[in-house]
């Protein structure tokens, strides 16, 4: 969700420096049916500095601490960066979730930022989540496919994909999505019938498409889930992140 958009006015050359930042409070990602219940603590409205990259990636394990009285470190009318050095770092907490946004920065100063994501860090002995996960229309429905955890952290003894769901509750809070256990067992792949896509909730905060998650679970429990939205109208996968 990097996003470039700059004011096209400005004269001075763009440079490949992104912002990050960091919503520094867990909060509550969704409900899943069946779920178990989730602790979350109460959400502090202040954004912290992650840092200033160069390229389009970055492995986040912490953040910076705000000083004591602001609200946040984002400037808007310059490129000034934070004398990170004189600022006290939080590790990022396994399982809490966090979200994030960012800001590409060029000569002119700080452009808007993107959409917020939200994630959930792994506890240490979970596995991680699924990955590269594809979506193909067959004869039933869909099919669904993943590859297994890059650290499972022991041995995976089932997954469970679930599919978001149309629910009253969806329609009273849009952005509260509500999901249904499709699939429960080792495969790494499963059919989502039409049946089933007749339920399913067409998410549109940005473009029309239906949301699935899929986790694994090994000896500790189920680990934290991977989510894609498959596009409505080009029938293509696209990656929450």
């Amino acid at each position: 969700l990097m996003r470039r958009n700059l004011d096209e006015t400005c004269a001075l050359p763009a440079t490949k420096i992104s912002r990050i930042e960091v919503h520094a409070a867990a909060v509550p990602l969704s409900k899943e049916i069946p779920s178990n219940p989730v602790a979350t603590m109460k959400a502090e409205q202040q954004w912290c500095d992650v840092g200033i990259f160069k390229s389009n990636t970055a492995l986040v394990s912490q953040f910076y601490l705000l000083p004591k009285g602001k609200q946040s470190m984002s400037k808007t009318g310059n490129a000034d960066v934070p004398d990170y050095s004189l600022l006290k770092k939080q590790d990022l907490v396994p399982g809490t979730g966090y979200k994030f946004r960012v800001a590409a920065i060029n000569g002119c100063g700080i452009g808007p930022f993107s959409k917020i994501s939200e994630f959930k860090t792994c506890i240490p002995g979970f596995p991680g989540a699924p990955s590269a996960v594809r979506i193909s229309k067959n004869v039933e429905g869909i099919h669904l496919s993943w590859e297994p955890p890059t650290s499972p952290s022991g041995n995976i003894l089932e997954y469970s994909a679930y599919l978001a769901i149309r629910t009253a509750q969806i329609q009273d809070n849009p952005s509260q999505l509500v999901f249904m256990r499709i699939y429960c067992g080792l495969k790494t792949s499963c059919v989502v019938t039409a049946g089933q896509l007749a339920n399913a909730h067409i998410d549109y905060t940005s473009r029309p498409a239906i949301v699935f998650r899929i986790s694994a679970k090994n000896e500790k429990g189920y680990g934290p889930a991977t989510q894609v939205r498959w596009l409505q109208g080009n029938n293509k996968k696209a990656p929450l992140s």
